[in-house]
């Protein structure tokens, strides 16, 4: 009896130091990185809480989010200073700076 508890405890143990994988949303960004409007780049399936930088030549981009989660979007570099978010379905001028939900 003792053994199969101590077995049961070391499997949960076990289990709780493998690592997680990263939340991803579903769908795409797109923005437009020459100020032309066409959004010629994006981003699929992007990882939740990572910061992506976005590139291009004249920020703000004017960019449309058809992921599933809310698109944030910040004034620095490490994706601080949040100036606005945009979320699902939803067009506007973004910074260079954009972390998802």
């Amino acid at each position: 009896m003792k053994l199969r508890t101590l077995a049961v405890a070391a499997t949960a143990g076990a289990a709780a130091l493998l690592p997680t994988t990263a939340v991803a949303a579903t769908g795409g960004f797109y923005w437009s990185p020459d100020g032309s409007g066409v959004q010629s780049a994006s981003i699929a399936n992007p990882v939740s809480g990572r910061c992506y930088v976005l590139r291009g030549s004249r920020p703000p981009f004017y960019a449309v989010n058809v992921t599933n989660s809310t698109a944030h979007y910040y004034r620095s570099a490490g994706c601080s200073g949040e100036v606005g978010s945009l979320t699902p379905n939803m067009t506007g001028n973004v910074t260079p700076y954009v972390k998802f939900d």
